[in-house]
């Protein structure tokens, strides 16, 4: 069990690590390992301030299956679990890592975590088809790496001549084309700046004003043939114009057409020095791999709650923005890191420790689409349904996810309408069906396995992990004997059943 002074010498290793690694060429990418190692020092020099033990390192099986629900949305297969556990490679973790972040898997997941991020309103059913338009479009420029500060702008800014259709037209709908819809949903999303607040009304300890939310408003006004924009403040005489929440004022071209705003605001919010921009998708990101936002919570960057680790934030985003905002270099640097790869369980005989010293994993709640894509996988199906009309199998898809759906992963509890949606279900029902389920049925008709060779299969196929001796002998037992109805492939359906109904299925930890 590792003590103070191990704990000790393992910080002083990775700050020397961390320390000693060289710079990238100018013609280089930057090194994600590098950013890695100094993640990992600056978290050990705070278990070190804490006197806290981190949690031991996880084996195999359970980084595949981590790593794959984080990286494209779903558990491994049976052969990509069994296969990585073979594996004798002795960088094989970041080497998994770097190859799921090179998928057009990766690329639809973090396509929908972004959009979540960006326009959370599109879960509900009146946006459903926009938040597809959202998602594909998004998908297709995160598979050309385009860079985070690009996208933002392409959300934000129409171009000067708009267009009926664009990328912009999806942020704009979600808003409803309302000008303090608009300034609100920017700022929580690309600054991580709640104002909504200040709408109304200045809050006594709240740093933002009614008057600055009202001029970042009105970079969204229609401009006038008279002269500059401005906003008419709701039951006031008064008008808004735009100014930057840094208390400075653009300066306009002789000429301002319906773009001119948005495109001041745009190039303001994705400015290098800009102090929120990088930090908050820095603080975003963590957050969905570690459960807790170096800054809680998310869209709370006024500088009057300070960070867990304000010196670890500040790298983060100096390392983001000289990347050259590269969302995939941030997110492999954060799940190549010696933490990500630790237990969800406390050290024997220790309590839990803060979450915010980020000394153990958290157990997350999957979200409905990673619960959809693993069931499936987990039967031995495709994620996407091939037996259907593409349109009806989203459609399939998004019912499911929807009756699943969670705000955030670390804080997710299953109701009891959700538990019985999966019990009772007819997706589960149809996965766990002995005569249809692909993974059932080559469990329960292979020559080759008995009763223990079956269970292990499945455990493989769902868990991605060999069952433990006392599993084992207990589902064997179950098993032979056929169970309740004395079938034995009915029992090994059981077996089935009672593994994607678990926690340890419907978690990730």
């Amino acid at each position: 069990m590792p003590t103070t002074s191990d704990v000790r010498r393992i910080a002083l290793v990775l700050i020397l690590i961390a320390c000693s690694v060289p710079a990238a060429g100018a013609d280089s990418r930057p090194d994600p390992g590098a950013l890695a190692a100094k993640i990992d020092a600056r978290l050990a020099a705070g278990w070190e301030r804490a006197k806290v033990a981190p949690a031991p390192v996880i084996d195999d099986a359970t980084f595949a299956r981590r790593a794959y629900l984080d990286l494209v949305g779903r558990i491994p297969t049976a052969a990509e679990a069994r296969g990585f556990v073979a594996d004798r490679a002795p960088n094989k973790r970041a080497e998994l890592v770097r190859q799921l972040v090179g998928t057009g898997a990766h690329t639809r997941h973090a396509a929908a975590f972004w959009r979540r991020t960006w326009v959370p309103q599109s879960e509900t059913g009146e946006y459903s088809r926009l938040a597809e338009e959202i998602e594909d479009w998004l998908a297709e420029r995160l598979r050309s790496n385009t860079p985070y500060d690009k996208l933002a702008i392409e959300l934000l800014a129409p171009p000067e001549r708009a267009e009926r259709t664009g990328p912009w037209r999806f942020f704009y709908s979600a808003s409803e084309y309302l000008p303090e819809n608009l300034a609100a949903s920017t700022t929580r999303a690309f600054l991580g700046v709640n104002l909504d607040c200040a709408q109304c009304h200045d809050h006594p300890f709240a740093r933002w004003t009614r008057d600055q939310f009202w001029q970042t408003a009105a970079f969204f006004a229609k401009p006038t043939e008279e002269g500059p924009l401005e906003l008419a403040v709701p039951n006031t005489k008064r008008t808004a114009t735009p100014v930057f929440l840094s208390d400075e004022e653009p300066k306009w071209p002789e000429r301002v057409a319906p773009s001119t705003g948005p495109r001041a605001l745009a190039a303001w919010v994705t400015a290098r020095d800009n102090p929120y921009f990088a930090k908050n998708a820095a603080n975003r990101l963590w957050a969905e791999f570690f459960g807790t936002g170096l800054i809680e919570p998310l869209d709370d960057l006024s500088g009057q709650n300070p960070a867990s680790h304000p010196e670890l934030l500040d790298e983060l985003a100096r390392a983001f923005a000289d990347s050259g905002f590269d969302l995939k270099y941030l997110t492999t640097a954060l799940a190549t890191t010696h933490a990500y790869q630790l237990a969800s369980t406390a050290p024997r005989g220790k309590a839990p420790s803060d979450p915010r010293l980020f000394a153990r994993a958290p157990v997350r709640g999957l979200t409905g689409v990673q619960l959809y894509d693993s069931l499936r996988v987990a039967a031995g199906y495709p994620p996407e349904r091939s037996d259907l009309d593409p349109a009806e199998a989203a459609r399939e898809r998004r019912r499911f996810a929807g009756r699943f759906r969670i705000d955030r992963p670390a804080e997710a509890e299953r109701s009891v309408t959700q538990s019985l949606a999966l019990i009772n279900g007819q997706v589960a029902a149809d996965l766990t069906d002995p005569a249809r389920s692909p993974a059932l049925v080559a469990a329960a008709d292979a020559p080759f396995l008995d009763a223990r060779g079956r269970v292990e299969t499945l455990f493989f196929a769902a868990l991605g992990r060999p069952p433990a001796a006392e599993e084992l002998a207990q589902l064997v037992r179950h098993v032979e004997s056929g169970g309740a109805h004395k079938d034995p492939k009915g029992a090994l359906g059981d077996v089935f059943w009672a593994l994607l109904n678990s926690s340890e299925f419907n978690t990730n930890h």
